[in-house]
C-alpha cells in the first residue's frame, strides 16, 4: 500500500472503531439500569435493543445512494451528527421512550455503506481486500474494547455516562474526515444517476452474491452469538462482565491468523479459493465448539479457527463487491451490502434465540 492509502484506511478504521466501541459499550449494561426509567418494560428493553440494527438496516442503501450523488464526506458527517444526537438523547432522557428513540437515531446514522464505498474509491484494486480486512479486524476489536469498558463506565457513571462517551466517541470520528482522509472527489456521471439506476444494484450479479455472502455470515455469527457464546464463557470460567477478557485474546488470535490467506488471495488472486477456505474454518469452528462444550482449550481453539475464518471472509466479500462495481455506483452497491449484513444479523439473532 501507497503511504496516501494507508493514511486513509488508518482514517476509516478508526471512524469504524470509535463508532463502533460506542455501540458496543451500551450492549452488556443498556438491560442493567433501564428498569428504573418511566414507562419501562421487557417489551420496549427489546424493542430499544432491536430497533438500532433495523433502522441501520432501513438507511444502509438510501445512504449509500446519497453518497455517489453527494459525496462520501458530506453523508459520512451527517451520518455521525445522527449518531451523536441519538448519544446525547439517551443521555438526558428519563423515559423508556426516549431510549427507543435514541436508539432509532444511533442507527439512523448508517454510514457503514458509505465507509465501505470509501476505502473502494481511495485504495488501489490489488490492496482492496488488505484494506477490508484491516477494517474488519477494527471492528473485532471494538466490540471486545465495547463490551470491557461499557460496564467499567456504568460502574461510574451510570447508563447517562455511557451514553455521553459514546456522543464523545462520535465526535472523535469526525476528526480524521480532515486529518487522515484525502478529499474524495464526486465523479461528474455519479450527479447524473437516480434512484432507479441505483436499484439496478440488486440485480448485479457480483454485488448479489457478495451479499448474499455477508447475508449468510452475519446470520450464522448473529445464531453462534447467541447459542454459542454461553458456551465459551462457561467453559473458561468468567461471569457476563468478563466476557471481554474470552473474547479479547480469541480475537487477537483470530486476526493474526487471518493474514496469511488474505496476503494469498490478494498475491495470487484466490480469493474464490479463501472464501471456500474460510466457510470450511467457520462450519469446523462452530461444530467443534458445540461438540466440546464445557471444556476449556478445545472450546477456545475452535472459537480462534470460528473467528478466524470469519475475518477472512468477512475482509473477501466487500473487495469482491467493490471490485465489481464502478465508482459511480459503488455507494450504490455498498448500500445493498450493508443492508443484507444487517438483516443477516437480525435474522441470525431470531434464528439463534
Amino acid at each position: 500500500m501507497s503511504k496516501s492509502e494507508k493514511r486513509a484506511i488508518s482514517g476509516l478504521s478508526f471512524i469504524y472503531v470509535v463508532r463502533m466501541l460506542g455501540l458496543f459499550m451500551l450492549m452488556p449494561v443498556l438491560s442493567l439500569d433501564s428498569v428504573q426509567l418511566r414507562g419501562s418494560s421487557p417489551l420496549l428493553l427489546g424493542l430499544a435493543i432491536g430497533v438500532y440494527g433495523l433502522a441501520q438496516a432501513a438507511l444502509q442503501f438510501p445512504f449509500g445512494v446519497a453518497s455517489d450523488r453527494f459525496g462520501r464526506k458530506p453523508m459520512l458527517v451527517f451520518g455521525l451528527l445522527l449518531f451523536i444526537a441519538g448519544s446525547l438523547l439517551g443521555a438526558f432522557t428519563h423515559s423508556m421512550w426516549g431510549i427507543v428513540l435514541a436508539r432509532v437515531l444511533q442507527g439512523a446514522g448508517a454510514v457503514s455503506s458509505v465507509l465501505l464505498a470509501s476505502a473502494g474509491d481511495l485504495t488501489d484494486e490489488a490492496h482492496r481486500t488488505k484494506a477490508m480486512a484491516a477494517i474488519g479486524g477494527s471492528i473485532a476489536i471494538a466490540y471486545v474494547l465495547g463490551m470491557g469498558l461499557g460496564p467499567v463506565v456504568f460502574g461510574f457513571s451510570g447508563l447517562t455516562g455511557v451514553f455521553l462517551a459514546a456522543a464523545l466517541l462520535g465526535v472523535l470520528a469526525l476528526l480524521p474526515l480532515w486529518t487522515l482522509i484525502p478529499p474524495i472527489p464526486v465523479h461528474p456521471d455519479r450527479r447524473m444517476g437516480g434512484f432507479r439506476e441505483a436499484r439496478a444494484m440488486f440485480t448485479h450479479a457480483p454485488v448479489l452474491t457478495a451479499s448474499v455472502g455477508i447475508f449468510i455470515l452475519q446470520m450464522v455469527l448473529g445464531a453462534g452469538f447467541v447459542v454459542l457464546s454461553p458456551e465459551l464463557v462457561r467453559a473458561m470460567g468468567v461471569g457476563d462482565t468478563g466476557v471481554w477478557k474470552v473474547y479479547l485474546p480469541v480475537m487477537l488470535l483470530s486476526i493474526a491468523i487471518m493474514v496469511p490467506p488474505v496476503i494469498y488471495a490478494e498475491r495470487h488472486r484466490r480469493h474464490g479459493s479463501a472464501l471456500v477456505g474460510s466457510g470450511l474454518a467457520i462450519a469446523l469452528g462452530a461444530l467443534f465448539m458445540g461438540l466440546e462444550a464445557g471444556h476449556f482449550w478445545p472450546v477456545a481453539v475452535a472459537a480462534v479457527v470460528f473467528f478466524g475464518g470469519y475475518n477472512v471472509a468477512s475482509a473477501i466479500l466487500p473487495s469482491m463487491m467493490s471490485r465489481a462495481t464502478s465508482p459511480q455506483q459503488r455507494g450504490a452497491a455498498s448500500g445493498v451490502y450493508s443492508l443484507m449484513q444487517f438483516l443477516g444479523i437480525f435474522v441470525g439473532g431470531v434464528v439463534g434465540g
